[in-house]
């Protein structure tokens, strides 16, 4: 059995690779739905099967088909004001992680340990943000412009900005539908943006294609997984206790994140 296994193959991807690929898609599914957070699992996960830049394209196509279903079934709780302050933050934050693709090329080692960094880094933030329960504060400026430049950064770089958007809507005291609805928005919005770009950057700088016909096909494959993750994801969102879900999430992004730095 373990002999079939280690040779059985679907359109090229092992039953390894179909298993980190769909772990990927369940916690994106949770994660637009009804777990804030638990996505920043996926990047890593799906690092396991890529190298490079065709990691972070095939993220962003299962993040879009999730995107889909969270801003159709959310989009009444959305802070329409929150988001138009960050946007032009957000496009700062878009070309510095434009310029980074350009200086590192193909940089598989130096993304895996970019997208570990950031990923680390993240759940940092989100642990101390679970830690600690500082009072809402009002939207302001500078906070706009911290979490939307560095929130466009990390999404750009690693599809992994949800802990930095995460913080700054509690910071503002969003209840969970407001932060999910927000979220949904956000995110629709800046990895819509990114088709275009990670497409011009494939063409016209060196380090090779982000949608490469093995990242497209991956990414085909776990439609159905990421689906039915934000099916289960909906009927979960009144019933899950979301403090200890993400504690595990950040348990497990942790470990992968260390592994990424590693290079193991």
């Amino acid at each position: 059995m373990s002999a079939l296994l280690a040779t059985t193959t679907v359109w090229g991807f092992s039953i390894g690779d179909l298993v980190l690929g769909a772990l990927a898609a369940i916690t994106i599914g949770l994660g637009k739905t009804a777990i804030p957070g638990a996505g920043m699992l996926s990047v890593p996960l799906v690092a396991g099967v890529f190298d490079g830049r065709p990691t972070v394209g095939a993220t962003l196509i299962i993040l879009v088909t999730a995107d889909l279903f969270a801003v159709r079934w959310y989009r009444e709780h959305t802070r329409w004001d929150v988001l138009r302050a960050m946007v032009p933050w957000i496009l700062i934050g878009y070309v510095a992680g434009a310029w980074f693709f350009i200086a590192i090329g193909s940089g598989g080692r130096t993304l895996d340990v970019t997208m570990g960094a950031i990923i680390l880094v993240m759940v940092l933030i989100q642990a101390i943000r679970m830690i600690r329960r500082s009072p809402a504060r009002p939207p302001s400026t500078g906070a706009a412009a911290f979490y939307g430049s560095t929130g466009g950064f990390a999404t750009f770089v690693s599809n992994n900005a949800g802990p930095i958007m995460n913080a700054h809507l509690l910071r503002l005291g969003l209840d969970k539908a407001e932060l999910v609805g927000t979220s949904a928005w956000f995110y629709f919005g800046v990895n819509i943006a990114k088709f275009p770009i990670y497409a011009a950057l494939g063409w016209w700088a060196s380090g090779g294609g982000f949608f490469t016909v093995d990242a497209c096909r991956f990414a085909l494959l776990m439609m159905p997984v990421v689906v039915a993750a934000v099916l289960v994801g909906r009927r979960l969102f009144h019933v899950v206790p979301t403090q200890v879900f993400v504690a595990i999430v950040l348990v497990l992004a942790a470990a992968a994140s260390v592994k990424l730095l590693a290079g193991w």
